[in-house]
């Protein structure tokens, strides 16, 4: 079969009419009915029969559809792809991260940066973690911001970080209890808990699971940030990463550090084999230095 003869045979079998599939392709329906009638010749079958006046595929027909519908949503990631790379001009960046990195890290980097550059244009996002590698394959961003990401073997990742897992209290909830804190010492206080579908999540999990400590958890989020909210609100303590940690950190909330402690990873994520354009790779510096000087080994919690 001809692309032509693929494309009037999804549209006909899609809307089930020649009428219909004349209007999506729009074209007349003496020409769809012509190249229908020439990808059936060549096939050697029928592609539709005639029931009660109303087009029904036939038994062949439905097997061929599954792969044509296959081919079209390849064909349609094609054109994404296509339009995403024509968006993705000099002097416009396309970052994303994750949600606690871009709920006040990224914009105060971002914005720093535009400070001394502003001619540039940014799109920014934020997604969970899974979402970044399909933006990046697809090309609707250029570079991504996440902690302990999956490797992927369509993505290069650069560490440019190490955090620490800390835990957020009201101011006071904790009187009188060791510092750094074990999880031991938390066994009768509320426990906010992140889930175990982000890394830190799975992270805390196994650490939880590796002491065999049970805690007493009030509420279970993916969130970071909502955690952190929890907190501000007194319900309870939540373990959590230095930048949410920092977000909340005027809003009467102590930041206590673990005994053991706990780290993680930040990572630039690019797309393999795909140069970044010159401002991109500029301002991929310019995170790298800001991120690395903000997590070096001498930075202290306060």
């Amino acid at each position: 079969m001809r692309l032509r003869h693929i494309e009037v045979f999804h549209a006909v079998y899609s809307s089930g009419s020649m009428t219909q599939a004349a209007k999506i392709l729009h074209v007349s329906q003496p020409s769809v009915s012509k190249v229908l009638a020439h990808a059936e010749l060549q096939l050697g079958f029928s592609l539709f029969d005639r029931v009660k006046g109303k087009l029904a595929p036939t038994p062949e027909a439905e097997r061929l559809y599954k792969h044509v519908q296959t081919l079209f949503e390849d064909l349609g990631r094609v054109k994404r792809v296509a339009s995403n790379l024509q968006e993705g001009a000099e002097g416009r960046i396309r970052v994303a991260s994750t949600p606690a990195m871009g709920m006040n890290m990224l914009p105060a980097l971002v914005g720093e940066y535009m400070r001394k550059n502003s001619h540039v244009v940014f799109e920014m996002e934020t997604m969970h973690q899974g979402e970044l590698i399909g933006a990046l394959e697809e090309s609707r961003i250029d570079l991504a911001l996440a902690f302990d990401p999956a490797s992927s073997p369509s993505i290069t990742e650069t560490k440019i970080a190490q955090g620490d897992l800390v835990l957020i209290t009201p101011k006071g909830y904790l009187q009188g209890k060791p510092t750094p804190i074990r999880l031991m010492d938390l066994v009768d206080i509320p426990f906010i808990r992140l889930n175990n579908r982000s890394p830190l999540g799975r992270l805390l999990e196994a650490h939880i699971d590796g002491v065999n400590v049970e805690l007493s958890i009030i509420a279970i989020t993916e969130t970071y940030h909502l955690a952190g909210a929890l907190v501000a609100q007194g319900v309870g303590v939540a373990i959590v990463d230095q930048i949410t940690a920092k977000y909340f950190k005027n809003a009467d909330i102590e930041i206590i550090k673990l005994d053991p402690s706990l780290t993680y990873n930040i990572s630039m994520l690019q797309l393999n084999g795909v140069p970044l354009s010159r401002v991109c790779q500029k301002f991929k510096t310019h995170l790298t230095e800001l991120i690395s000087n903000e997590f070096n080994p001498t930075t202290t919690l306060k």
